[in-house]
């Protein structure tokens, strides 16, 4: 009996060790499974995230591609709203000027406006009370201590100014131009290349726009425009002489878009002033080199000149010479007798000459 039962025990001992030793493989399995998993969701989590940088890569490049603006400059900035803390009291020791960082931005885009130091030191500016106020603007106004930069919203197009109460001194900021439905300008022309003193000068303007234009202004440095729409004139006189003169148009359409554009330069002679004077001299001497290629000049006979007839030389062929708005080629050299001083005395006669190179130049006995 006890031997039936010790074999019936050791039956039950080694159906128990082979359970034990199956559970054991299984759980060493399953681990082994989760890892194998884990790795697995790893690799794809990197190779998902290779694929999306890919395909971002592949969005900017394309955005690039196609002139596509990203709204990098809206979502990178971030709007600037007034801080919680209480200002200081102002000391007015902080003063400077502001103004856009940009002078032209498109609607709906943040503008950065910054403040610029020229009075107090940096430790009191951290400390000063800002106060910004916008004109069609999101935001009204904003402040903060130390606040010298802001980021404001314009949901509009138009020309816009800002002010500023910084440590209790008032400035008044540049201008910012947001602009709307774009404008292209293709060109602005005179009506001549090269201009007398007492002319006047007339540049036409070509612009196109989506949105109607319904204004072009004109200035200059070198005196008053006088504005007839896609037209702009200029009165010449003597202090312009041997200058470049050019004017700018700002063109303006409904949406309050407005571009502004440099016109084609316009050159002035004063035929009454004199920068040269032509000499009795053979084409060796270096004092008969009157003419700089490129330039115009006022030219004079000498004195004691009898004759008109000059003899001009260049180191070339098919070198022009324009004289008083007449053209000669000279071929290594060339005889010309201006048609201005067959008319007078060849004595003191002023001409006016521009030459495309170098040209030597003397008058005759």
């Amino acid at each position: 009996m006890f031997g039936k039962f010790n074999s019936i025990l050791a039956i039950a001992l080694i159906g128990a060790f082979f359970s034990l030793l199956a559970c054991s493989s299984d759980s060493s399995s399953s681990a082994d499974d989760a890892e194998v998993l884990s790795s697995s969701s790893k690799g794809s989590s990197s190779a998902g995230a290779d694929e999306t940088e890919e395909k971002n890569s592949s969005s900017s490049a394309e955005k690039e591609e196609t002139g596509t603006s990203s709204p990098s400059s809206s979502s990178i900035m971030q709007e600037t709203i007034s801080g919680q803390e209480a200002l200081n009291e102002p000391q007015k020791k902080i003063n400077g000027t502001c103004a856009p960082s940009a002078e032209k931005i498109n609607k709906g885009e943040l503008a950065t406006w910054q403040f610029y130091r020229t009075e107090g030191e940096v430790w009191d500016q951290i400390l000063a009370p800002f106060v910004w106020i916008f004109e069609g603007a999101s935001s009204d106004s904003v402040q903060g201590n130390g606040l010298n930069q802001v980021n404001i919203r314009y949901e509009n197009s138009g020309s816009y100014t800002a002010s500023l109460l910084v440590d209790g001194n008032s400035i008044i900021c540049d201008t910012l131009q947001v602009q709307g439905v774009p404008i292209t300008i293709d060109s602005c022309k005179p009506d001549k290349p090269n201009a007398l003193a007492g002319e006047t000068i007339t540049w036409t303007v070509y612009a196109q726009s989506e949105s109607a234009i319904e204004s072009y202004s004109w200035n200059s440095e070198f005196g008053a425009v006088t504005a007839n729409g896609v037209e702009g004139s200029l009165l010449t006189d003597g202090s312009m002489h041997k200058k470049n003169i050019s004017v700018t148009v700002n063109v303006t359409n409904k949406d309050k878009t407005t571009e502004s554009y440099a016109c084609e330069t316009v050159t002035v002679v004063d035929p009454n002033q004199v920068d040269v004077t032509i000499a009795h001299s053979s084409l060796s001497d270096s004092s008969s080199q009157v003419f700089a290629g490129g330039q115009t000049l006022v030219a004079q006979y000498p004195s004691n000149a009898v004759n008109c007839q000059m003899v001009c030389g260049a180191q070339g062929n098919g070198v022009l010479l324009e004289i008083d708005g007449t053209t000669y080629t000279i071929d290594y050299s060339l005889n010309i007798t201006p048609e201005t001083c067959k008319d007078g005395s060849a004595a003191g006669t002023k001409i006016t000459v521009t030459a495309s190179m170098n040209v030597y130049c003397y008058v005759t006995y």
